[in-house]
């Protein structure tokens, strides 16, 4: 990470906390920095698709962390991650322009690959639009229940970020699966009708 970021942060994090809370605070926001914010980039690049705004949520997801933090501070990763995904989940909802974004996107990956067919290409890109737009029809529990395992997060890590029992989250990603699976199949059957 870079200084420009630590900066951007910390002149927007600036509060009248008192010296000791505000020290504490800036402690708790540059160790977290530190240690986890490529992988919340990333997490994020992974559910919009677009590498600026993943770093622009990942800013408010850590002011987040300096004006709100858990009240467990031993759990600041999970609490990261599942701002994260609510923060990714809330931005792929808004979304009014998402051509636009998966462009930018596709470029990106043509600068970093050998040319490929335009209809693989096309196929590609309307397969993640596709499921983009599924998991933003999902219950939020679910599509970041997805989203976060198909990203490797083990059972154990999907119980501490979601909250949940480790126990239930294999019976809750096979109904997140079936959900998803279902609407997806929906949307296919929607486009494969003719009009």
């Amino acid at each position: 990470m870079t200084t420009t970021w630590r900066r951007t942060i910390a002149t927007a994090a600036g509060t009248g906390a008192p010296a000791s809370d505000q020290y504490l605070a800036e402690e708790l926001l540059q160790e977290a920095l530190e240690q986890h914010w490529a992988r919340v980039c990333r997490t994020l690049y992974h559910l919009v698709g677009d590498w600026s705004e993943a770093e622009d949520l990942a800013i408010e997801v850590f002011l987040r962390l300096h004006h709100h933090p858990p009240r467990d501070l031993e759990r600041v990763s999970a609490w990261l991650y599942r701002v994260a995904s609510n923060a990714g989940l809330n931005a792929l909802r808004a979304r009014k322009r998402r051509q636009s974004y998966e462009t930018a996107a596709g470029q990106w990956t043509l600068q970093q690959q050998d040319p490929i067919d335009p209809v693989t290409e096309l196929e590609r890109r309307q397969d993640q639009a596709q499921v983009r737009a599924v998991l933003a029809a999902m219950r939020p529990r679910q599509a970041q229940l997805l989203f976060l395992r198909y990203l490797g997060l083990s059972y154990a890590e999907l119980a501490r970020v979601l909250e949940m029992a480790p126990g239930s989250v294999g019976t809750m990603l096979a109904r997140a699966e079936r959900a998803f699976e279902r609407r997806y199949r929906a949307v296919e059957d929607k486009d494969a009708t003719p009009k």
